[in-house]
């Protein structure tokens, strides 16, 4: 209930202070981004093949096809059928100046799989091609 200004008593506001929710609103927001994990999502996990000898190096602008254990074929979050994986690829690579490829086959997967990738990446023209593996 609202008094006017020309009584003597104090002023009484019946409306809702949102101020306290807004700030609650905002921390929540701010705990979920903080808290949220980022970091390339596949379709399925890999268990790659570990290497004494491997180098590392930093996957940036390149496309990574990743090989499921029972050969399925994965370009980012999206399942690739076999006999798309070129026409896939040649899209994903159609504007990008250098050309690098790095394949991520389950250490179970089919050899050919593997082979299918690497005959895709040999028909592109691609520049730099890297096999996936976990450092001993």
């Amino acid at each position: 209930m609202r008094k006017s200004l020309t009584d003597n008593d104090d002023v009484y506001d019946d409306r809702a202070d949102l101020i306290p929710m807004i700030d609650c609103v905002f921390l929540m927001l701010l705990f979920f981004v903080v808290t949220a994990t980022f970091s390339d999502q596949t379709l399925f996990k890999v268990d790659l093949p570990s290497a004494a000898k491997a180098e590392t190096r930093t996957a940036a602008e390149s496309q990574v096809v990743v090989i499921s254990k029972n050969g399925s074929f994965a370009l980012g979050d999206q399942l690739v059928p076999e006999d798309q994986l070129l026409t896939v690829l040649r899209q994903r690579f159609a504007n990008l100046a250098k050309k690098t490829l790095v394949v991520q086959g389950d250490k179970g997967c089919p050899y050919e799989k593997v082979v299918l990738a690497v005959d895709a990446a040999q028909a592109l023209g691609v520049q730099e091609l890297c096999l996936a593996v976990k450092k001993e």
